[in-house]
C-alpha cells in the first residue's frame, strides 16, 4: 500500500516537541543536581576552589544555588528555542512538500498470525524466501 504524506500538522509538532524538550530539560537538570551533590559531598568542589585560588583567582567560590538557577533559566530558554526551531523546520518541510509532491511511504499490512512450530528445515522457493506453510487441518472423528 502506498501512502503520501503531504502535510504535517504544526500544532501536533508543537505539542510533541514541547513535551520532548521539557523531558530532556528535566533529565538534564536532575543529572546536574546529582553531579553537583556528589561533587560537593566528596569535597571536589572545595578542592577545585582551593586550586583556583592557588593559581591566582583570589576568593573564587562556586555558588551552587545561583549556578543551578542560571542553568534552569538557560535550559528553559533552550526548550522554547528548540520547540520554535522544530516548528519552523516542519513548516519548511510542508512548503517543500507542496512543491515536490510530498513524501511517499510504502506501508505493508500484515495480519497478526501466531507463530507455528515447524518440524525439520524450512522449505525454500526458488527466489530464496521461505515457502508459506499451510495451516494444519483439523479432523473430526465421529
Amino acid at each position: 500500500m502506498r501512502r503520501i504524506i503531504r502535510r504535517i500538522d504544526l500544532w501536533s509538532v508543537l505539542k510533541l516537541s514541547l513535551v520532548l524538550y521539557a523531558c530532556v530539560y528535566a533529565a538534564v537538570l536532575g543529572a546536574l543536581a546529582a553531579v553537583w551533590g556528589l561533587a560537593y559531598s566528596t569535597g571536589t568542589v572545595h578542592k577545585l576552589q582551593t586550586f583556583l585560588s592557588d593559581v591566582g583567582l583570589d576568593n573564587f567560590r562556586f555558588y551552587g544555588d545561583q549556578m543551578f538557577k542560571a542553568c534552569a533559566a538557560v535550559g528553559a530558554v533552550l526548550v522554547l528555542a528548540g520547540t520554535l526551531l522544530t516548528v519552523l523546520a516542519t513548516a519548511l518541510v510542508n512548503l517543500i512538500s507542496e512543491i515536490t509532491g510530498g513524501i511517499r511511504v510504502i506501508v505493508i499490512e500484515e495480519d497478526p498470525v501466531a507463530p507455528r512450530l515447524r518440524r525439520g528445515p524450512a522449505p525454500h522457493v526458488p527466489d530464496g524466501r521461505p515457502a508459506p506453510v499451510a495451516p494444519p487441518v483439523d479432523r473430526v472423528i465421529g
